[in-house]
């Protein structure tokens, strides 16, 4: 009986809906109501006991006015109080039943709904982990946040509503069938009434669905906007950009504005016709019956429990519109999720290859860039971001011919290359938790120390309440640029690969923190590889050797005193001189 207890989250392994693992390069593409299905028969147990359970307790609620007929017929009418007792006694143990029947019922579609939840987060979140640095030129921003914020919690709602519908349904039948008992007019006014609502609610439902995704869309291009602009606050700032983008974010409001006012329309016709369908066929039945009643064609308790099967259909046909609601819902975010496991890896070697044994050089066929083995070097140019693309390229990070000694970096195990070449950029995230936790990339506590000192931030976690064990939120916004740039060097050091590829490291430090930490990295880093982007001083005289990049690609190399002397250009990029 494992599935009637609560599932074990984190899943194990969640698997695709393809049946693997999620790693190959193009998944085999989905669509959203085979995903929904999909989720929503992982744990089928589960999901059987819970539709069961759903369909025995509401089912079982049109049956208490049957209690009803026997009350006022065998007792009332008769004047029996034994009869009116035992029919009553019979009533309030079927309602307890019920109840008992809703509550567990309840509860295993909880289990039912967080088990598609987590199983749709860890599918996303791994789908990200190995999208890496590709994920943000594939997927925007405000569609990995939506995804998380809201297609999630919507998906588990469609799932969770699965379960009371199935008990709505035998509801409806439980009640058709009992009045057909009764009397078949009967019967067939509330048949008819319910073959009526679906051919009024199925147009109403495909309007909805368009108008969602379209809410959605919008969602997503709002949430986008609104991270770019906390992104960018400062530069924004710096260049009078604050009501451009308030202009644009406000537009994006307007047009997410109407988008929820087209889906509020065919939501308040369904909200319409779940409160006022039973209303209208109580009316009907209630009518019906009091004509039966007079010709003598059925019995007041008959009225009396007609009435109260046809009370008991309000709550059925409320939740069925509910939940075609929320399918809807969880449809469209279904869509979002399944375009964001749709997005195709890097292809990963068929056959990698071992890489080159420790103090192999890493080389860059497009720039001509080389960082030789356990060298201290410095990459100069005037254009930094040329310099940011050979270190993606030397990381692997970009599709390029880079080698790392004889060993081409594309062929490489993607694990042992991340474990052995860092590419750090200056603003890169920092995580939520312990100072430690943010520092360390490997386990160790003298390992995050040693990081702390060479990065020069031990002044930095020591103003913290309690140094490296200070909780603190994610990129740690009360800490200034320098100092959380420092937490961030402090985090490359800890990882020790055998080469490690710096970008700025030191551009929002002062000058005398810098030359602190160019003497520190440069003993901790002694006999590993290690390549700076940066045009400082400090940086280019402590090298072992300096690498000038103009137009893309290596245009001198050797110290910085020999480069200074011999090369113009270089002279007046380091040394901020006029052309």
């Amino acid at each position: 009986m494992r599935f009637l207890r609560a599932p074990e989250l984190p899943l194990e392994d969640p698997l695709h809906p393809d049946g693997t693992t999620g790693t190959t390069a193009s998944p085999v593409p989905l669509t959203p109501w085979k995903y929904f299905v999909w989720l929503a028969t992982r744990r089928k147990g589960l999901a059987l006991s819970a539709l069961t359970a759903s369909a025995l307790a509401l089912g079982a609620l049109p049956l208490l006015p049957y209690f009803l007929t026997g009350a006022v017929d065998h007792g009332l009418a008769r004047g029996d109080w034994g009869a009116l007792a035992a029919w009553c006694a019979g009533l309030v143990l079927a309602g307890f039943a019920t109840a008992g029947a809703i509550v567990w019922s309840h509860r295993l579609t909880v289990y039912w709904r967080m088990d598609a939840a987590y199983r749709t987060l860890q599918l996303a979140t791994r789908k990200v982990n190995r999208l890496g640095d590709d994920l943000r030129r594939k997927v925007t921003t405000g569609e990995v946040v939506s995804v998380g914020a809201t297609d999630i919690r919507r998906i588990a709602e469609g799932v969770d509503s699965l379960s009371p519908a199935v008990g709505c349904v035998v509801g409806l039948v439980a009640v058709g069938v009992l009045l057909f008992n009764t009397s078949v007019s009967l019967g067939l006014t509330i048949f008819g009434g319910v073959f009526i609502v679906g051919l009024i609610t199925g147009p109403v439902l495909t309007r909805l669905q368009k108008r969602q995704e379209t809410y959605r869309e919008r969602v997503g291009d709002i949430t986008d906007r609104a991270s770019d602009i906390v992104s960018g606050l400062r530069v924004l700032r710096g260049i009078g950009g604050e009501r451009r983008f308030s202009a644009s974010y406000r537009r994006d409001s307007e047009e997410l504005r109407e988008a929820g006012y087209k889906v509020a329309g065919p939501v308040a016709w369904l909200n319409a016709l779940g409160e006022g369908t039973p209303a209208i066929l109580l009316g009907l039945v209630v009518w019906i019956s009091g004509r039966l009643v007079a010709s003598g064609e059925i019995s007041p308790g008959q009225m009396v429990s007609a009435f109260g099967y046809t009370g008991a259909l309000l709550l059925p046909v409320h939740w069925l519109i509910g939940t075609a609601y929320r399918i809807i819902e969880a449809r469209v975010a279904c869509g979002k999720v399944c375009k964001l496991l749709g997005v195709p890896l890097r292809p990963a070697p068929d056959r990698p290859q071992a890489g080159p044994q420790a103090g192999a050089e890493l080389h860059d066929p497009d720039s001509g860039l080389t960082v030789e083995g356990g060298e201290l070097l410095a990459v100069a140019a005037a254009d930094t971001d040329r310099v940011a693309d050979a270190f993606d390229r030397l990381g692997g990070y970009t599709d390029s011919e880079a080698r790392f000694g004889e060993v081409p970096v594309a062929r490489m195990d993607r694990d042992e290359l991340r474990r052995r070449v860092l590419v750090a950029e200056h603003d890169s995230y920092l995580f939520a938790g312990t100072v430690a936790d943010v520092v360390a990339a490997r386990d160790g506590a003298a390992r995050v120390e040693k990081a702390v000192e060479a990065a020069s931030a031990a002044d930095v976690v020591e103003a913290l309440p309690e140094g490296l064990d200070t909780e603190v939120d994610n990129q740690i916004r009360t800490l200034s640029g320098g100092q959380r740039q420092r937490l961030r060097l402090a985090r490359a050091i800890a990882a020790d690969p055998e080469a490690l590829l710096l970008h700025e490291p030191t551009s929002a430090v002062d000058s005398h923190t810098e030359a602190r930490i160019v003497e520190r990295l440069a003993t901790a880093r002694t006999g590993k590889s290690t390549a700076v982007a940066t045009t400082s001083p400090l940086w280019l005289g402590r090298a072992d050797r300096v690498a000038f990049i103009r137009d893309g690609r290596i245009a001198a190399t050797g110290t910085h005193l020999e480069l200074t002397a011999q090369c113009p250009d270089y002279r007046a990029l380091v040394t901020r001189e006029e052309q």
